[in-house]
């Protein structure tokens, strides 16, 4: 009878120790910046922890106002720590909610500031010069019998100088966006593997509302080892940039695919890969925005396979061990 009670106790102990093997958590959410403005990014970091003591994955969900923005498959050894990011990029004028995990972060959006309109010199007017009075003849003495008289000359005007006109050029305002324009850089796949390749999208759209054309340039830093192609984007191999400018009119919008890539052959490594540039209306480049995007992409000498609802973790030594207490209970009873 003590050896069935120690199997049970076994058998339990089995149980309660897969059950705790392995728990990925969230552990902390940050934003950067908190604050932004209309068509600027946000950048949300995501710290995860396994917290057991066996190899786990798990889909990690960034949430946005209660809408998943972004799903990321994780792996961590026991004890594993890793960061994970997000970026998104602010539409809507308002206060947002990120959840990740059981982690809760906020960030604040604020309206385009319109630019302030230069001061109009009001001209000044030069006043016109009075005229100098013209003197009064003397009238000339009666002449006595006995002298001749002197006769007075006549004194001659003095001219009256021209008035001169103040010329006054009024300063030309600058081309504004009535509405702003929506810019994009978001990444749409972070692994480049044989036969796919690691994707960034450009997005621009400019409202009818405007009047003016929206102008947008953009630089794309690359690092060593990794080729960058794209519609209307010239590659300087020596400096290590790639570089194009847009121009999106009113009512109309435009869509770019960057396409990232190793040189050679692919092999297992993380490279980092940041865009940045600025937009501005018609030719007023002193009314810019900047736009920018830093992102990690991952080199894989295959392709993940596609992402499945991961199993609930012990599932199956659960199941097992459940088999296992119920065919020792039958035993029992039948002796």
């Amino acid at each position: 009878m003590n050896g069935k009670r120690l199997l049970l106790c076994l058998l339990i102990s089995a149980l309660l120790f897969s059950v705790a093997a392995a728990e990925i958590e969230v552990v902390d959410v940050s934003i950067s910046p908190e604050s932004v403005h209309v068509g600027e990014n946000v950048t949300i970091t995501a710290t995860v922890k396994n917290t057991g003591n066996a190899t786990e994955n798990a889909t990690i969900d960034f949430k946005l106002n209660g809408e998943v923005v972004k799903s990321v498959n994780v792996t961590l050894d026991a004890n594993e720590t890793k960061t994970l990011e997000c970026m998104v990029t602010a539409e809507n004028i308002g206060n947002f909610t990120v959840t990740v995990g059981n982690r809760t972060a906020y960030f604040e959006v604020l309206p385009i500031p319109s630019p302030t309109p230069s001061p109009t010199p009001t001209p000044t007017a030069t006043p016109s010069p009075t005229p100098s009075p013209s003197p009064s003849p003397t009238p000339s003495p009666t002449p006595s019998p006995t002298q001749s008289p002197t006769p007075t000359p006549a004194l001659t005007p003095s001219p009256t100088p021209p008035t001169p006109t103040a010329t006054t050029t009024a300063p030309t305002g600058g081309e504004k966006f009535r509405v702003g324009p929506v810019v994009k850089l978001r990444p749409l796949n972070d692994v480049a593997c044989p036969g796919e390749d690691g994707l960034i999208e450009l997005y621009m759209s400019n409202p009818s509302l405007n009047d003016v054309t929206l102008t947008v340039e953009v630089w794309v830093e690359i690092p060593s080892g990794i080729h960058v192609s794209g519609e209307g984007f010239a590659v300087d191999t020596a400096a290590g940039v790639a570089h194009a400018l847009f121009e999106v009119t009113p009512g109309t919008s435009k869509t770019v695919h960057v396409n990232i890539k190793p040189i050679g052959s692919y092999e297992e490594r993380e490279v980092f890969i940041h865009a940045y540039g600025y937009y501005w209306p018609g030719q007023n480049k002193d009314n810019s925005y900047p736009i920018s995007l830093t992102h990690p992409f991952k080199i894989r000498k295959k392709c993940p396979p596609p992402t499945t609802t991961p199993t609930p973790p012990g599932f199956e030594a659960i199941f097992a061990i459940a088999v296992i207490l119920l065919m020792a209970y039958l035993v029992m009873r039948r002796k």
